[in-house]
């Protein structure tokens, strides 16, 4: 794979050609978005930083429509640089006016002469010529999938299982630029011009035109305020533990999820974080550390969730049982594509299922951690009916789950919340 770091150390490579090395990384390697935009190097910074990771993120958001596009024109499959180039040209034809697609075009032509042969120039000179109009011709009637640029095996499953209303209402809603909140647990009186109010108490928009750098970052850096959506609020909110309480977080990396949970139990009590061995442990406890100097007793714990016991956690002055256990499951992400955009390149038709039996099996372990009346609270940020209602029943009607009852459950679909989907359900042990 071609290194970024090396493009683009090199001071001939602009924004574009930033954008379009990123792109050629992220098909070329087993990265997720996020990892490929980490190689960025310091050295690239402001407009042009901005720049290269627009088109990035753009190529990947409208990639399945400008490859739809793009693929009856070839006869063979391109080197994966040429690939690139193809997708960031085709995100700027998707979002700009027909009257710039001359020069969008001709701009594209140019630089590739910087960065293939004068064999593959050839072919993206005739390429790029020819897709505008295909992307054009594109109906979002009859090829729904193309036109919001998702795999059609996905839409296909949507329209199956949530129906064609709301599927093409979320593909509309996962095709917008994502809006970024902050959460403040104690806003403050004068409330920074670059935060807007939303409808949830204590999150706030910040405003497109924010300098990310001079206003955003001494909040954050104060631990005064968090970069969180909305949805986030749901899980917690349902388990709502309260001060003194002992409190398991399973799958607990980055720790936001803590986070809200020590501000319920008014930063008195304990809570202990679990995720597995690597680098989000390394990440959660730079996230929670703040918490241990506020007054919780904070405890993180390396460890598979399926692998962990009671013994292990009391060989450790711990708790076996809790007042309250938080699991955070993995899932396939289908309700955050809006935000995490490469979801729709990475999620299989099997994931959903494989998912699924993780959850159960997650949710089951889970369960063993809850004293007798004790809560339990299960959430995902996946829409899947097959990941939320579907896992909780089998845990009801499993062994592990004999004991529970459901108390309540939140279920967010972006199109009508307005924010990141998810699910969480309430969960009681009665005995």
């Amino acid at each position: 794979m071609r290194s970024p770091k090396i493009n683009l150390s090199e001071k001939s490579v602009n924004a574009w050609d930033a954008g379009v090395f990123l792109v050629e990384a992220y098909f070329s390697s087993q990265l997720k978005a996020d990892q490929v935009l980490n190689l960025l190097p310091d050295t690239l910074i402001g407009q042009r930083r901005a720049t290269c990771q627009t088109l990035f993120l753009g190529a990947l958001r409208h990639g399945h429509r400008s490859s739809a596009a793009f693929a009856p024109l070839l006869r063979k499959s391109p080197r994966a640089i040429v690939r690139a180039i193809l997708l960031v040209a085709g995100y700027e034809l998707c979002t700009e006016a027909p009257e710039r697609h001359p020069k969008i075009v001709h701009y594209a032509v140019e630089r590739s002469k910087h960065l293939v042969n004068r064999f593959e120039q050839k072919f993206l000179n005739a390429v790029l010529r020819k897709l505008p109009s295909a992307i054009a011709a594109m109906d979002e009637v009859a090829a729904p999938a193309d036109f919001y640029s998702h795999p059609a095996w996905l839409v296909a499953h949507w329209m199956e299982t949530i129906g064609e209303e709301a599927t093409r209402a979320l593909l509309r809603w996962n095709q917008q630029i994502p809006v970024q909140t902050m959460r403040f647990y104690q806003p403050p009186e004068n409330l920074p011009d670059f935060l807007l109010s939303t409808e949830w108490p204590g999150f706030y928009r910040i405003a497109s035109s924010a300098d990310w750098q001079r206003e955003v970052a001494p909040w954050l850096n104060q631990g005064k305020a968090y970069i969180k959506d909305p949805s986030t609020r749901l899980a917690p909110a349902l388990l709502a533990p309260e001060p003194g309480m002992d409190v398991l977080d399973l799958c607990a990396a980055p720790g936001g999820k803590s986070y809200d949970m020590a501000h319920s139990m008014q930063q008195s009590g304990r809570i202990v974080a679990v995720d597995l061995p690597g680098p989000r442990i390394q990440r959660l406890q730079e996230n929670l550390s703040r918490l241990s100097q506020q007054g919780v007793d904070m405890q993180i714990v390396e460890s598979d969730v399926l692998g962990l016991d009671a013994a292990t956690l009391e060989a450790r002055q711990l708790p076996g049982q809790y007042d309250a256990v938080m699991l955070d499951a993995p899932c396939s992400n289908t309700g955050v594509i809006q935000r995490r955009t490469d979801v729709k390149w990475r999620l299989q038709p099997k994931d959903i299922q494989q998912c699924a039996q993780l959850q159960l099996d997650l949710l089951q372990a889970a369960a063993a951690f809850v004293k007798p009346g004790g809560r339990l609270v299960y959430s995902t940020c996946s829409i899947e009916d097959a990941e939320n209602r579907a896992v909780v029943d089998a845990f009801l009607q499993s062994a592990a789950g004999g004991d529970f009852q459901e108390k309540a459950a939140e279920i967010s679909f972006p199109w009508e919340s307005g924010h990141d989907g998810a699910g969480a359900f309430l969960l009681e042990r009665v005995r």
